[in-house]
């Protein structure tokens, strides 16, 4: 059975809401940026068959606005292509056309594998630059056999691109 809706003079109005819903949404939809609709990715290849996935998010923002906020997640790899922890620098910049400059820094880390610990985390900010370092520790029967260290660093350039 289909619910019909009356207004008070007796007409249906479902079309009426059904289009209003979709105005909102495409509004909604067309005024986010491009680039949040975007994820920039990297490979980068490390030793032992290890490897660092990048992944660069940005925080959606007026188009007007001179000022952006950006995760970059690295994802550490290994040679099974199986994440083993992550890393991933919050960065906040504003830039002017001709310089930039990072505001904020935060730092994340965690562990994907029941065998690695995180044991340290920090994050810094330098410039137009905003960094994130960790170190993971795998543990075999209660030892330490292997750690790693993983930095992760988002640059922002004058005109607002992100690295």
């Amino acid at each position: 059975q289909i619910y019909r809706i009356y207004n008070w003079r007796g007409e249906l109005i479902m079309k009426k809401i059904f289009t209003l819903f979709t105005i909102v949404c495409s509004i909604l939809f067309l005024s986010l940026p491009v680039s949040a609709l975007e994820q920039k990715r990297e490979i980068i290849q490390l030793d032992n068959g290890y490897y660092l996935e990048t992944i660069i998010e940005e925080t959606p923002t007026t188009r007007a606005s001179n000022q952006k906020t950006a995760r970059k997640i690295g994802n550490y790899k290994n040679s099974q292509g199986k994440v083993v922890f992550t890393v991933t620098v919050t960065g906040t910049f504003t830039y002017t056309g001709s310089s930039s400059t990072c505001t904020k820094s935060v730092a994340e880390a965690s562990s994907k594998n029941a065998n690695w610990k995180i044991s340290s985390k920090s994050a810094s900010k330098s410039g137009n630059k905003a960094t994130a370092k960790a170190t993971a520790k795998r543990y075999v029967d209660g030892t330490v056999v292997e750690t790693r260290n993983c930095s992760v660093t988002l640059t922002c350039s004058s005109n607002g691109s992100l690295s």
